[in-house]
C-alpha cells in the first residue's frame, strides 16, 4: 500500500486528498496540518469563481484548470451540505477590456453598453453582466472533510518544519502549504496580498457589483464586502478606517446596502506568487531513497477558482512514473 500525505488543510488541500483517494483507492492517504478550518485562510474568502490575482505562465493549462473547477462546482449545487450556488451581477472597469479568456464557462455572459455603464456609476469604460458560482469555503471544506474520513483519510495536526524528514515515512508528499511554502521549502517568491472584508446583513442585495476596487458578492445568508489587496502586506489585524472606506464605497457602487447590519470583520493573506507553483519535484531522502514531492501553492486570489482543476493535475502528477501506485 503506497504512503501518501498532504500538508495543509485548506481548500488546495482537502480537495487533493479527495481527488487522490479517488484515483488510488488503496493508497492510505494522510492531511498534516497545524490550522484546520474554520482558523484559516480559505474561510475569509467569498468564493467567488472569479480569475483574480492570479499568474500561470501556461494559459492551456489554467483554463482547463478554470473550467474543470468550474464544472465541479456545479455539480455541488444541488448538495445542500456542500456551499456551492449560482449568482449573477456586474464586473466593470475603469479601462477598456478585452472580453475574458473565461467567458464562454459562465451563464448569460454579455458586454455592458455605454448607458448601462453610466446608471452604474461614473468613469466606467467597460464590463460585462454574467452568472457564476460561489462556493463557501468553511461550508464546502467540512464537506469534504466529512467525505475524505468516510473513506479512511486520516488528519493529523502538527506543525511541518522540514518537508524532507516527511519523506522517510510517505512514498509521495503533496504541498498545498499555501504561504507556509515560504519557509518550509525556502520558496521565496510567495508572500502575502493583504484582503480585508466585512460581512453584512443585505437581503435587499440580488446582484454581485465588482470593480476593481471594490466588491459586494453573495453568500447563502450574507452578503460580503472588500475589499483591499495589500501586497507584502502581513498585518492581521482589522483596521477600521478601512472597515469604513469598504463600507462607504460598496454603499455608493449598491445602495441597496444602506441600512446593512454588520455581522463581522475579517483579515485573509492570500498566498500569491509570481507564478502559481503546480509541479512535480524529486527529492533524496534521509536514506538516499528517491521521493516525489508535488506543489499545489501560490493561487494569490483565485483559490476557489482553481482548487479543483489543481487537485485534478496533481493526480497526473503523481501518476506519471509512479506506476506502483
Amino acid at each position: 500500500m503506497s504512503n501518501i500525505v498532504i500538508i495543509g488543510a485548506g481548500i488546495a488541500g482537502i480537495s487533493s486528498a479527495l481527488t487522490i483517494q479517488k484515483k488510488f483507492p488503496k493508497a492510505k492517504i494522510t492531511i498534516i496540518a497545524d490550522k484546520f478550518s474554520p482558523f484559516i485562510t480559505s474561510d475569509v474568502a467569498a468564493g467567488f469563481w472569479w480569475p483574480y490575482l492570479v499568474n500561470f505562465p501556461n494559459p492551456d493549462l489554467l483554463n482547463r484548470i478554470c473550467r474543470d473547477t468550474f464544472n465541479y462546482i456545479s455539480s455541488l449545487v444541488e448538495k445542500e451540505d456542500a456551499g456551492a450556488m449560482w449568482q449573477s451581477g456586474y464586473e466593470v472597469n475603469r479601462e477598456l477590456t478585452e472580453i475574458p479568456h473565461w467567458a464562454p464557462l459562465v451563464r448569460g455572459f454579455r458586454r455592458l453598453n455605454e448607458d448601462e455603464l453610466n446608471r452604474l456609476g461614473e468613469g466606467y469604460k467597460s464590463g460585462q453582466f454574467f452568472t457564476t458560482l460561489a462556493l463557501e469555503p468553511t461550508t464546502y471544506i467540512a464537506y469534504a472533510t466529512k467525505e475524505f474520513l468516510s473513506k479512511g483519510g486520516i488528519i493529523k495536526q502538527e506543525k511541518v518544519e522540514n518537508l524532507v524528514e516527511l519523506t522517510d515515512s510517505f512514498d509521495v508528499v503533496v504541498n498545498c502549504s499555501g504561504l507556509g511554502a515560504r519557509d518550509l521549502v525556502g520558496d521565496k517568491q510567495i508572500s502575502p496580498i493583504r484582503g480585508q472584508i466585512i460581512r453584512v446583513r443585505a437581503p435587499r442585495v440580488k446582484h454581485f457589483f465588482c470593480d476593481g476596487d471594490y466588491y459586494c458578492l453573495l453568500n447563502s445568508n450574507c452578503v460580503i464586502l472588500g475589499g483591499t489587496h495589500d501586497e507584502g502586506e502581513w498585518n492581521m489585524e482589522v483596521n477600521q478606517d478601512t472597515a469604513k472606506k469598504i463600507l462607504e464605497e460598496n454603499i455608493k457602487r449598491t445602495p441597496e446596502l444602506k441600512g446593512a447590519e454588520i455581522i463581522s470583520h475579517h483579515v485573509g493573506l492570500r498566498p500569491f506568487r509570481s507564478s502559481l507553483r503546480l509541479e512535480k519535484e524529486t527529492i533524496r531522502n534521509t536514506n538516499g531513497r528517491e521521493t516525489t514531492v508535488i506543489h499545489n501553492y501560490g493561487h494569490g486570489g483565485s483559490g476557489i477558482t482553481l482548487f479543483w482543476g489543481c487537485a485534478l493535475h496533481v493526480v497526473e502528477l503523481i501518476g506519471n512514473g509512479k506506476a506502483h501506485l
